[in-house]
């Protein structure tokens, strides 16, 4: 019987596998970079120990007017966090959407992964 392969912990946390470890795991390459790529956005810089500029500031924009002022800064920061702690992703585009409510803000990422010589293209779409 061939031995099941992981890549990771799964983020969001959860434990709702059959496997019943601690927290899931991820199945697939893919699945671990999405996983990354979340944990990046929604870290807020400072904190993570010995990695203080690991995450974003996204945080700053939670009391701004949701304008296109506020969606720039939201799509330049998270650029600048993917580009430099997550080197094998590369955002194709960042979207910046509001709801119909006009208060949450969606983020559409759309990234590829490189592996070797090829490169996948996937997208996600985020709440801020």
């Amino acid at each position: 019987m061939a031995k099941k392969q992981y890549f990771g912990i799964k983020y969001p946390f959860t434990n709702i596998s059959v496997e019943k470890y601690e927290l899931d795991l991820n199945n697939s390459e893919h699945e671990a970079i999405t996983s990354e790529l979340l944990h990046l956005i929604f870290t807020p810089k400072g904190q993570r120990l010995r990695k203080p500029n690991f995450g974003t500031n996204l945080i700053k924009f939670i009391f701004e007017t949701n304008n296109s002022d506020t969606w720039i800064g939201v799509k330049q920061e998270i650029q600048t966090s993917v580009s430099e702690w997550l080197p094998n992703v590369a955002l194709n585009d960042v979207n910046v959407m509001v709801d119909e409510s006009g208060t949450e803000i969606n983020v559409r990422l759309d990234y590829s992964i490189k592996e070797g010589s090829d490169a996948y293209d996937y997208s996600i779409v985020v709440q801020i």
